[in-house]
C-alpha cells in the first residue's frame, strides 16, 4: 500500500512526497526554505528517502545517508544534531503516514 514505486499508489505517493518535502524545507541546511523559487531544492532527497522508508531502513542508516548527502551533494559540513533530528522526524512521520489508509 505504501510502496512509492507502485503506480497504483500514485496519489498517495504524491501526498507523501509533498509532506516529506515540507519536512526537508523545515530542516533547510542551506537556508533557502523561505524562498518560493527554492521550493524544490531538496527534492533530490525525496525519492531515495521514500524508498528507504518503504524498505524499512533504520533511523541510524537514514541519518548516515542524510549526512553523506549533505556533504557530497550539497558540499556542506554536516551537523550531527541537525541531521539526527531530521532522521528522527522523518522516521516518526513515516510511522504515522504508513498506517494511514
Amino acid at each position: 500500500m505504501n510502496d512509492p514505486g507502485d503506480p497504483r499508489n500514485k496519489h498517495r505517493t504524491r501526498e507523501s512526497q509533498k509532506q516529506l518535502r515540507a519536512l526537508l524545507m523545515e530542516w533547510d541546511p542551506i537556508g533557502v526554505g523561505w524562498t518560493p523559487e527554492a521550493a524544490d531544492e531538496y527534492d533530490c532527497m525525496i525519492s531515495p528517502l521514500m524508498h528507504q522508508l518503504h524498505d524499512g531502513t533504520e533511523e541510524r542508516d537514514i541519518r548516515r545517508w542524510i549526512v553523506a548527502e549533505v556533504e557530497s551533494h550539497f558540499g556542506m559540513r554536516s551537523d550531527s544534531h541537525r541531521e539526527a533530528e531530521l532522521a528522527a522526524n522523518i522516521v516518526r512521520w513515516w510511522s504515522v503516514r504508513s498506517k494511514e489508509s
